[in-house]
């Protein structure tokens, strides 16, 4: 029998990159991530470095702020669900409501930012590294109190949080190359420790910035807090799900 390490406590995924997130009781995860996750992403091309040509909260703090949902979900029994189930409409930090495609928001988001912007849609999630990213809770704990900040879970902006039956903080750094089984069916290889940005930094309610969150993770951390996996076996997971160690 697989060993259980740990169990699947929040699940999360946000249709537009760099936009707010919302949680799920379950999701289908994919060779590309979660399904629906990042399938819209605007682009920085006069900006930003042809390996990272995103528009972001690092350009733009109150983009975290803006709220996306879609019309009608894409159902997790399907596998590859038509473009038209990805259909999603925006809440502005104030209020306005636009549809993802209307050009008038795209032009309210050049507006706001002072830039030049295109929309891209893919089916397949437009992540910055790997597929997945995966916390542990005890890693939060532990970046909270080196910090002495409440941090909420939502600042790491991670897929998969999990409660480690080993309650070490950076549990997940020890398992970058094991095999891990979610649930019954998924199973997923954890590649690489998740070097992090100034995203972690900011408030997810307020955009407002604590960069010494940042500055420990990269004084003391290497940088890196979260690992990335890649689905090897593609299903759908639930919170509460326990996870394997293959």
């Amino acid at each position: 029998m697989p060993e259980r390490i740990g169990t699947l406590v929040r699940l999360r995924r946000y249709p537009v990159k760099s936009m707010a997130g919302e949680d799920l009781q379950q999701a289908r995860l994919n060779f590309a991530g979660v399904s629906g996750d990042r399938v819209y992403a605007y682009l920085d091309p006069e900006h930003g470095p042809p390996e990272f040509p995103w528009m972001t909260g690092r350009q733009g703090h109150d983009m975290i702020l803006f709220r996306p949902r879609f019309l009608e979900a894409p159902p997790v029994e399907t596998e590859t669900p038509d473009t038209e189930r990805f259909a999603t409409e925006v809440t502005t930090p104030e209020g306005e409501t636009f549809r993802m495609g209307d050009p008038r928001f795209t032009e309210f988001l050049e507006k706001r930012f002072d830039r030049r912007l295109r929309l891209r849609f893919s089916e397949r999630s437009m992540t910055d590294a790997r597929p997945i990213s995966i916390f542990g809770l005890a890693t939060i704990r532990e970046l909270a109190a080196e910090v002495n900040l409440e941090l909420d879970q939502r600042r790491f902006r991670g897929n998969l949080y999990v409660r480690w039956e080993n309650d070490e903080p950076f549990f997940e750094d020890t398992l970058v190359g094991r095999e891990l089984l979610v649930g019954d069916i998924v199973t997923m290889q954890v590649v690489k420790k998740n070097q992090r940005c100034i995203m972690i930094a900011l408030d997810p309610d307020t955009g407002v910035s604590s960069p010494q969150v940042l500055a420990r993770v990269m004084k003391d951390h290497g940088g890196c807090a979260g690992v990335y996996g890649a689905v090897l076996r593609e299903g759908i997971v639930k919170v509460d799900d326990a996870i394997y160690l293959v």
